[in-house]
């Protein structure tokens, strides 16, 4: 029975790869393309209904049996409550939902921020204690010169040298790096894709 309904998924998988990538192609056929793509999106939205159903009953299991960490269950079960109440009351960009926003979430992502730079920073000294060479050099001198960049001096304020030295690191290098690194996960996107869509690839198939 598995070798048929994987003949199936296949089928339907490559057939309705193929005609999005034809109704882009050929403006003809876009109204199918347009069609599978609307699809998609509703099956999407239920997979994130079923995703968050999932996420709740794992918690409220952990609750019921009382396992270790079972407060930070708690802690996720009330929020989310309150934040769905919050969007479904105000809708997600009324007054409560935003206030939530702005006044957690927010906070939460700085602080999350923040240790991480604290983390990268640590690491980057026991990186120059475990390798010696040009490389960890050229990371340290970068992270200190665009952290003393974002932060003024002590006593000094902000130093114009620095904060034009931060400024270039970050537009050129680091935005140099970053498209390499978008170019490359697009690449890679359409390499899957076309292995997807010529059935090398079966992700489909359980």
């Amino acid at each position: 029975m598995k070798a048929p309904l994987l003949l199936v998924n296949t089928a339907i998988a490559i057939s309705a790869g193929l005609l999005v990538l034809l109704g882009y192609l050929f403006p003809a056929l876009g109204f199918l393309s347009d069609a599978l793509l609307r699809w998609a999106v509703i099956l999407a939205g239920f997979a994130l209904l079923v995703g968050m159903a999932n996420l709740l009953s794992v918690h409220i299991g952990n609750l019921r049996e009382r396992k270790k960490g079972s407060l930070y269950s708690l802690v996720l079960i009330v929020a989310f409550v309150a934040a769905l109440l919050a969007a479904g009351i105000s809708t997600p960009t009324g007054g409560a939902a935003m206030w939530i926003f702005q006044n957690i979430q927010l906070p939460v992502e700085a602080t999350l921020m923040a240790i991480l730079v604290v983390t990268l920073a640590y690491s980057s000294m026991r990186l120059l204690r475990r390798r010696s060479g040009i490389l960890p050099i050229i990371f340290v001198t970068t992270a200190f010169v665009v952290l003393i960049g974002l932060a003024p001096i002590y006593a000094y304020g902000d130093v114009p040298f620095l904060s034009s030295l931060r400024g270039w690191i970050s537009q050129v290098p680091a935005m140099a790096g970053a498209r390499g690194i978008l170019i490359g996960v697009a690449l890679g996107t359409i390499a899957t894709g076309l292995r997807v869509l010529i059935g090398a690839d079966r992700p489909y198939g359980g």
